[in-house]
């Protein structure tokens, strides 16, 4: 695992044998972890815009995990 972007309390970005992966925390006084796969897309949005663009993902994610449970990764 070889770790990109670390934000204590917020997130980390993470890669491991070409797949990417973004562990998000949420909540407010229940908080929790919701890890994520990165698709192709924002993969591609992530390479081309680099920090700007995993901070405003790590940010929809914390505003509504709900709509990013689907895509949890449970590894």
């Amino acid at each position: 695992m070889q770790v990109l972007i670390k934000r204590n309390w917020q997130y980390i970005l993470y890669k491991e044998n070409q797949k990417y992966f973004l562990e998000v925390i949420c909540g407010g006084a229940a908080m929790f972890e919701l890890k994520i796969s990165l698709n192709s897309e924002e993969i591609d949005d992530y390479l081309s815009h680099g920090e700007i663009f995993i901070d405003k993902l790590a940010e929809k994610i914390r505003n509504s995990p709900g709509e990013y449970l689907d895509r949890k990764d449970e590894k």
